[in-house]
């Protein structure tokens, strides 16, 4: 590959990449990604193949609080590529993925430690009121993420593209074809890390009406999304039927403030809401191992904080306010947002109302929004479009991209708007009307019952292992294969998930002893002819 191509390509990821510190849509992920990169290339049905395969892999693989798991867009980048220039051979970059996202993880940990230098430059630039010259540093940690990740794939692409064509044109057939076989077993990693943090104890019974559903029926993982929501709805009526007036006026209540407009008086609103919204998709711009989004918290909120305070002084002093530690899910950090600029505008003509009473508030909300945020957004949404457009892309389909993506830009725009809004109108006690609704473990609820239905659906139909083992008895032949289907359809790719749900839930370091044996399977299977 041309020097030009390299770069060019590095660039259409690191740009793609730049979603995780502006708005964490979930462009970047391998589901994603994978395609586009395969239409770029000319090989869109290694893009889909491999970007959903790699999707699946790294479905489990959750970045909660400071843990940053290995790199899913990186994988499914490089992966693809990898896999195209080895001349449309996916098992190449499905065998690359795990190694390049671990390569990358070291990279967003190092742009983590870089952003505590940024930081420190901002805040030392908010001590002396240059908001503006803060503001930019924070801003320069967008650039950083970018020419760090650019500088890696560029080598990555350039150097590793042709040495990889050349180094699969001469594997021995055992080692490819065991390479085939791994990759018919890794999605099983994601599908079993997947069920540990879900936790398969709780859903168990709808995961094993997924796997009758799915082995014995054929059913694709569409059709059980679709079965699996209509049992969570029907579950959620017939509870809502034997609610109390109590429980009633709780959810009407509210369902009425989600709804409502802006309450007279309130000077946010408008362009300057808009300007808020928007600033709100780069809180993560400096995330770091300091103070998280404390900069990126301030950065969004100093619009406001302007037209608050006229006095300079004073917007000084509110900008440093909220610079203070800040880590949360980044959607529900607009709902912290909203309810801090409330807090604010009351304390301009409210002194019973302190700078530490705020700091209190934020703090208090953050810890719980981030579980229920971690859980519900990232955990179970993602998570179950992840599956279905995996899975489509995986047989080839262009639709599971689009399948993919469209909810998850719905979300991200649709629920960060509302909640700036919402949580700047009613301030905390929306909040508390949250807290008291259930709304969220409702939503859990439901999402882990199609969860666990359309996990079921993932395992029989993903995951490839076939026994090649025949033997001779009187002249009939019988197959191994055919032996075990007729006693239990899909037995060795359940086994496989248990066995791997086992390794990860026992094993620190689980997810390499499934990588381990993933390989040495495939490659002693290959080797002696029995898969």
């Amino acid at each position: 590959m041309s020097l030009g191509q390299s770069l060019f390509l590095a660039f259409i990821i690191s740009f793609m990449g730049l979603d995780f510190w502006n708005g964490t849509v979930y462009i970047s992920r391998p589901v994603f990604l994978g395609p586009l990169l395969g239409l770029l290339m000319g090989d869109l049905q290694t893009g889909l193949i491999v970007g959903g395969s790699i999707e699946l892999m790294f479905i489990g693989a959750l970045a909660m609080g400071a843990y940053i798991p290995p790199s899913a867009p990186a994988a499914g980048a490089m992966g693809t590529i990898f896999s195209i220039l080895a001349g449309g051979n996916p098992e190449v970059g499905i065998a690359l993925a795990y190694p390049v996202g671990i390569l990358m993880q070291l990279v967003g940990m190092l742009n983590w430690n870089i952003d505590i230098f940024l930081v420190t430059k901002a805040e030392n630039c908010l001590a002396e009121n240059k908001i503006k010259e803060a503001e930019h540093w924070h801003l320069s940690g967008i650039l950083v993420g970018f020419l760090s990740s650019f500088i890696v794939y560029s080598l990555a692409i350039y150097l590793g593209g042709t040495a990889i064509g050349n180094f699969y044109d001469k594997l021995p057939t055992w080692f490819s074809d065991g390479m085939s076989v791994a990759a018919g077993i890794l999605p099983a990693i994601g599908i079993a890390s997947l069920l540990v943090s879900m936790g398969i104890k709780k859903g168990w019974p709808f995961f094993l009406i997924g796997f009758i559903l799915s082995a014995y029926l054929g059913l694709d993982v569409m059709a059980m999304a679709l079965l699996g929501f209509g049992i969570a709805a029907a579950i959620a009526i017939i509870r809502k039927n034997g609610k109390t007036n109590e429980d009633d006026d709780d959810d009407d209540s509210l369902q009425s403030m989600l709804s409502s407009d802006g309450e007279e008086g309130q000077k946010i609103k408008g362009k300057l809401m808009r300007r808020i919204f928007f600033r709100s998709f780069n809180t993560m711009a400096t995330l770091n191992y300091k103070s998280y989004m404390s900069m990126g918290f301030a950065y969004a909120v100093s619009p406001a904080l302007r037209a608050i305070y006229p006095d300079e002084k004073e917007y000084q002093d509110a900008m440093i306010r909220h610079s203070e530690l800040f880590n949360t899910h980044p959607y529900f950090g607009n709902l912290i947002i909203g309810v801090a600029i409330a807090l604010e505008e009351s304390k301009a003509h409210d002194e019973t109302i302190t700078d530490e009473s705020i700091s209190s508030i934020k703090t208090a909300l953050m810890g719980p929004l981030a579980g229920i945020g971690d859980s519900v957004f990232q955990g179970t949404y993602r998570v179950i479009f992840s599956a279905i457009g995996g899975g489509l892309a995986m047989s080839g389909n262009a639709f599971g991209p689009i399948v993919y993506i469209i909810p998850q830009i719905i979300l991200a725009w649709g629920s960060r708007w509302l909640f700036l809004t919402r949580g700047y109108k009613y301030g905390a006690e929306l909040i508390v009307k949250i807290r008291q609704s259930n709304i969220f473990e409702q939503f859990v609820e439901g999402a882990t019952i199609v969860g666990m239905m359309v996990i079921a659906t993932m395992a029989t139909s993903f995951i490839s292992v076939n026994l090649a083992t025949t033997w001779d008895i009187s002249g009939r032949e019988f197959i191994l294969q055919d032996i075990l289907d007729s006693i239990l359809p899909n037995l060795l790719p359940m086994a496989v998930v248990s066995l791997f749900y086992w390794f990860i839930s026992k094993k620190k370091n689980g997810v390499y002893y499934c990588l381990l044996f993933s390989f040495v399977i495939g490659f002693l299977g290959a080797i002696f002819h029995f898969m």
